[in-house]
């Protein structure tokens, strides 16, 4: 009962158990970053796609705009009347387009990856769901009471609480059960 046998039987029971311990971490663990390195997968796809679509825009936008652009100079260089309202679509084209370049071309995407960081450690209160939501409950009180007091349902806003205001309506009632 007390022999070496016995200890070393307990020993190496214990070490079978730690082991089995390790190798159940260590295939979770293996999941977890299999799993990770989908999701990483999935999100350069969808970052890739949104850049192409947007450089098409610019291309398609952005041709357009150089021959409203240019047919305008060329209007005025010649002395035309050109009206002035023609003003608005260069300006806006242009912000626009360059809103565009600087997604397919510059920074934006870290910049704005940048700030999404910053909002996910300082202003997650901003994601706290309705009630009913299944996921609400991992949400604090402290997140909850954030913003969700200080805002008002939309149809309790003006216009919608002129012309449509709100009625209460009755309870669901419950199927009977035959």
């Amino acid at each position: 009962m007390g022999g070496s046998n016995s200890k070393a039987k307990a020993e190496k029971d214990k070490k079978c158990k730690d082991d089995a311990k390790d190798f159940g971490s260590r295939i979770k663990q293996a999941v977890d970053d299999e799993i990770a390195k989908r999701m990483m997968v999935q999100r350069e796809t969808q970052l890739a796609l949104t850049i192409a679509r947007t450089r098409d825009n610019l291309f398609i936008f952005g041709s357009a705009w150089t021959v409203f652009a240019t047919s305008v100079v060329t209007a005025k260089a010649l002395g035309k009347k050109v009206p002035p309202v023609a003003g608005i679509p260069l300006v806006v084209g242009g912000l626009v387009l360059g809103n565009f370049y600087d997604l397919a071309y510059g920074n934006k995407l870290l910049r704005v990856g940048k700030e999404a960081e910053y909002i996910l450690e300082h202003e997650r209160g901003r994601f706290v769901p309705f009630k009913q939501a299944p996921f609400a409950k991992f949400y604090t009180e402290d997140e909850k009471a954030a913003l969700w007091g200080d805002s008002t349902a939309v149809g309790d806003l003006f216009p919608n609480s002129f012309y449509a205001p709100r009625k209460e309506l009755p309870a669901p009632q419950q199927a009977k059960k035959d």
